[in-house]
């Protein structure tokens, strides 16, 4: 397996790891959550601080889950796996890019992310990767 498979393999476990646990923890403290919205906001009602947390775990479980199963298949020369992962990435840099400009500044956990899905980014459409992985089969 070359270097950069084995980097995008790890960067995307990694990510999955974070978001899945992100996605859990807020699972977890679901009713918390939705209770400090009601409480901070302003004329939000339950149901749509409800919908607001789901809105916001629903992302982290389905790039979680993708970067899961890409990072599981791309060992396996799975040609599915390079593109899941390469969308999964693609997909959480720039929403990682759109909340650093909504909030008006970057954190460190949106650094990490950022950093890391660039890295799974590059890794995924280095040349190595690509001559390693078969091509995906087109049906005529």
């Amino acid at each position: 397996m070359p270097p950069s498979v084995r980097v995008a393999v790890i960067v995307m476990g990694v990510l999955a790891a974070l978001l899945l646990t992100n996605a859990a923890l807020l699972w977890y403290a679901y009713d918390d959550a939705v209770a400090r919205l009601v409480r901070e906001g302003e004329d939000i009602s339950r149901s749509e601080a409800s919908q607001f947390v789901l809105m916001s775990l629903v992302p982290y479980l389905v790039v979680g889950l993708a970067l899961a199963l890409a990072a599981w298949f791309l060992p396996r020369r799975q040609p599915w796996a390079r593109w899941v992962g390469l969308a999964a990435s693609a997909l959480l840099a720039l929403l990682s890019l759109m909340s650093a400009m909504s909030i008006g500044g970057v954190t460190i956990p949106l650094l990490l992310v950022l950093v890391l899905a660039v890295a799974a980014v590059t890794s995924l459409l280095a040349r190595t990767t690509g001559t390693w992985v078969p091509k995906l089969h087109t049906r005529a």
